[in-house]
């Protein structure tokens, strides 16, 4: 956008640089905030003056300029001043990212769709004979390995004698108390049924949502800001480093195991950025055509254990973190249905 603003706004803006200047000026003789104008045009240069008060015109004008024109700007816009003198308009170019505009497609046929194709695939949500007894397999070598370390206190690592299955505590309403305060091997076996059929379930429900998201992506087009993708890689980043470090690791040490740099890392997640930036843009379009809003009060009580946990984060960056997942679930939940 190149803007220009009329000459008067100038002696204007002049006139409050000056005085900007006048209030941080150190002069012998003088009181601070009390320097007369033509003593601080004596000690300030007038190049500097005048780029203070092409800064103050731009702040003043620049956002009513935006708001008339009904633009929704993304980050922060890069000023370059074309022309600067007393006596002339000013001129400025300015370069700025703008929320793209972009129509839906038929977001509710296409997640009926995208059902149906996942539908003809879905797991069976049942717990098999064989997966209960795989599972309660796993659960007994998990507690012969923790017997072992209870009764080798002295061996801190991993490096003993393999546990044989024949080894293998009995499976009996004994071993269901004491692996998981279960009144009854029956108990156990029927609570880890449930977990398999959840774990079924939850999973064909990852995969319906994957598939609409693609189906999304795909019918809908989006000609996307850099500075979104870029926002996008650094929030995986950032979740990744935040993951590394939670798990007793540095960041650093992860780059050279892998032997990359940040760089390459983001230039790794340059496609998935892409996909999550306009999946956003998609959802927050599709909830603003619903008049979606997250829950009051499940806002407030995730805002706080955000707040718990991050204590020097923004509060304002937390409500938007967690309204924007809380949006997206209920978004998610619409297309699903």
């Amino acid at each position: 956008m190149e803007v220009s603003i009329p000459a008067d706004f100038l002696v204007s803006a002049r006139k409050k640089a000056i005085n900007m200047f006048g209030v941080s000026l150190d002069v012998p003789g003088f009181r601070k905030g009390h320097i007369p104008e033509n003593v601080v045009i004596e000690k300030i240069d007038e190049g500097e003056i005048l780029g203070e008060a092409a800064d103050i015109l731009l702040k003043e004008h620049f956002p009513k300029i935006i708001s008339e024109a009904k633009l929704d700007i993304i980050g922060q816009p890069k000023v370059s001043i074309t022309k600067l003198a007393l006596g002339n308009p000013v001129e400025f170019k300015v370069v700025f990212a703008v929320m793209p505009e972009f129509t839906l497609p038929d977001y509710k046929k296409i997640a009926a769709s995208s059902k149906q194709q996942v539908a003809s695939k879905e797991e069976k949500t049942e717990a098999t004979d064989k997966e209960l007894e795989d599972v309660l397999l796993q659960i007994r070598r998990n507690k012969a390995h923790f017997d072992w370390h209870e009764a080798h206190k002295d061996e801190t690592g991993h490096n003993h004698p393999e546990i044989k299955d024949e080894d293998l505590p009995a499976l009996d309403d004994e071993f269901a108390k004491v692996a998981g305060n279960f009144k009854s091997l029956a108990e156990l076996k029927e609570k880890v049924k449930e977990n398999i059929v959840a774990e079924k379930k939850a999973r064909n429900i990852e995969k319906t949502r994957a598939q609409i998201m693609e189906a999304l992506v795909k019918k809908t087009d989006i000609e996307l800001p850099n500075i979104l993708v870029e926002s996008e890689t650094e929030k995986s980043l950032a979740q990744m480093k935040d993951e590394i470090e939670r798990a007793g690791g540095k960041f650093a040490d992860y780059l050279t195991q892998i032997k990359k740099s940040e760089d390459d890392l983001k230039k790794d997640l340059k496609d998935s950025s892409e996909k999550k930036a306009k999946i956003q843009l998609i959802f927050n379009k599709i909830a603003e055509a619903e008049k979606l809003e997250p829950n009051k009060e499940i806002l407030e009580n995730e805002v706080k254990e955000v707040m718990k946990h991050y204590p020097s984060a923004s509060e304002t960056n937390a409500r938007i973190y967690v309204s924007t997942i809380l949006i997206n679930s209920e978004v998610l939940k619409l297309l699903e249905n």
